[in-house]
């Protein structure tokens, strides 16, 4: 995968177009080399810092969520039903931690795209330039989740003209990421694609039963670094110790195998959290059990794995 140092994003003002073009040929932004991951954790702070305890190590990355409309979760903790989390809790507790921010847009599309939103962008961006650290941004997150009902032309005019706003601002610590919720896409996941040219990685979630090919097959297509943007065993309240490790062998295959480039776990009890408790997903945090956790740390410590200490060494800008 060939990676680019020092881009400038360039705006060309082409007025036959609703949106101003930006610079082609991007294949990423803030990507590791080759056969290395970048680490994150979430999704709230109390798991977060469990995670590192039990890391050992503090990850590349962790990850928040806010809303364009509301921009919470930024400065002030947030509890959605899944447990306190903000951006100043990593920025303050983990000094030059990347983010990787789940942007929420549902139910509006259609205000990004007239306007209406353009001061929440413009705060957005200010606050990801004052971050100063990389941040890696799902802009409409699990775009063809069917709940999200993202149209798939609004959402593609949606996402390029956040990415055009920022580009005005000169926000230059962001990489946009189109994120797929990788399940039975019955038209493809192609029709929600932005273009080359504003999208710096891809991702899918994965959680029990990833439907992975369809972007393994894009991305090389495209020539885009993979995310595994939300990435957590629901597997069931009663899945067994056995059937944990079974599913930590096939995610660590997967990421060696198919050269995953940053890995996002959630380090999350589901059963206890009032957004997700209802699901029956179970416990995934890392200490549930000894042996799951010196599973995934006798995993996690190959020189594959990137933390914080090597961040910056690593990526590129």
């Amino acid at each position: 995968m060939k990676k680019f140092c020092g881009i400038v994003f360039c705006l060309l003002l082409v007025t036959t177009f609703a949106f101003a073009q930006r610079k082609e040929g991007l294949t990423g932004k803030f990507v590791p080399s080759d056969s290395h991951t970048l680490l994150f954790c979430g999704q709230n702070n109390t798991d977060s810092e469990e995670f590192v305890k039990i890391n050992g190590k503090v990850p590349a990355g962790f990850m928040i969520y806010t809303s364009l409309q509301n921009l919470e979760a930024l400065d002030e903790d947030v509890e959605y039903g899944t447990g306190k989390m903000s951006g100043n809790f990593i920025l303050n507790n983990y000094k030059k931690a990347a983010l990787q921010i789940g942007l929420f847009l549902v139910g509006s599309l259609d205000s990004v795209i007239d306007g209406s939103l353009d001061d929440n962008i413009k705060k957005l961006g200010e606050w990801i330039t004052k971050a100063n650290v990389p941040v890696f941004l799902r802009i409409g997150y699990e775009f063809d989740f069917p709940e999200n009902n993202y149209d798939p032309e609004l959402y593609k005019q949606a996402f390029r003209y956040i990415v055009e706003k920022f580009d005005e601002q000169k926000v230059k610590n962001v990489a946009y990421v189109w994120h797929s919720y990788a399940s039975y896409a019955p038209k493809g996941i192609e029709q929600w694609y932005p273009g080359d040219e504003y999208v710096d990685w891809c991702a899918i979630s994965y959680f029990a039963n990833p439907q992975w090919f369809p972007m393994i097959q894009f991305t090389k297509a495209h020539n885009k670094p993979l995310m595994l943007a939300e990435c957590s065993p629901t597997i069931g309240t009663n899945a067994t110790e056995a059937d944990k490790i079974k599913w930590y062998r096939i995610l660590f295959k997967f990421i060696q195998s198919k050269d995953i480039k940053a890995l996002c776990y959630i380090n999350a009890n589901w059963d206890e959290q009032a957004m997700f408790e209802q699901f029956a997903w179970g416990n995934s945090k890392l200490n549930v059990s000894e042996n799951i956790k010196n599973y995934w740390l006798e995993n996690i410590k190959d020189e594959r794995f990137i933390n914080l200490d090597k961040l910056y060494k690593e990526i590129k800008k």
